[in-house]
């Protein structure tokens, strides 16, 4: 039986190892993932939730160069976006678990702006003053987004957001593409 021995490693080239692989990952910020996405992308059959977050490593490696970083990403992107949204939302609600107030703010938002158009319609001031409506629907909004803002509830959107796209670029880039 052959016994492998390990190679030393220089310095330098572990370094320059290092450097180039953060450069290509540095480099997906540049793109848009969302450039091959189509409406028929978003209808298509999925794949089950998280089966993409689990495999055989097999199914992935480094890219070697920034152009095929990108395209990894884009069609990852085109093949697994409800699971990239999955995964947003679970970042989002979990951002909320221990902030009762944020969360019940959020979810009480959308009854009262209903409630509010279906009043304005109620009474008829969307037949005799449109503008009225118009005005007071972006009234309530504006009321309703502050309020948001106020219980932070679009600063974990935010984070929510931020945290789910550099977790889908960076599986983007690592899975390898399969025909």
């Amino acid at each position: 039986m052959q016994s492998r021995e390990k190679q030393p490693v220089s310095a330098a080239s572990l370094y320059s190892t290092v450097v180039s692989r953060a450069t290509i990952l540095l480099s997906l910020l540049k793109i848009n993932p969302f450039g091959k996405l189509t409406t028929n992308d978003l209808t298509k059959d999925k794949t089950h939730p998280f089966s993409v977050f689990r495999g055989r490593t097999e199914l992935y490696s480094f890219p070697e160069s920034q152009s095929e970083a990108a395209a990894r990403v884009q069609e990852n992107v085109r093949q697994f976006i409800g699971n990239y949204i999955l995964v947003f939302v679970i970042f989002f609600l979990i951002s909320l678990y221990k902030q009762p107030i944020p969360f019940l703010t959020l979810l009480a938002s959308f009854p009262v702006t209903d409630y509010l158009d279906n009043l304005i319609i109620k009474k008829g001031l969307d037949q005799a003053y449109p503008f009225v409506r118009r005005l007071l629907f972006f009234i309530s909004k504006l009321g309703i987004a502050a309020l948001l803002m106020c219980t932070e509830v679009v600063i974990a959107f935010f984070f929510s957001l931020l945290a789910a796209y550099f977790a889908m670029l960076l599986h983007g880039a690592l899975r390898i593409l399969h025909e």
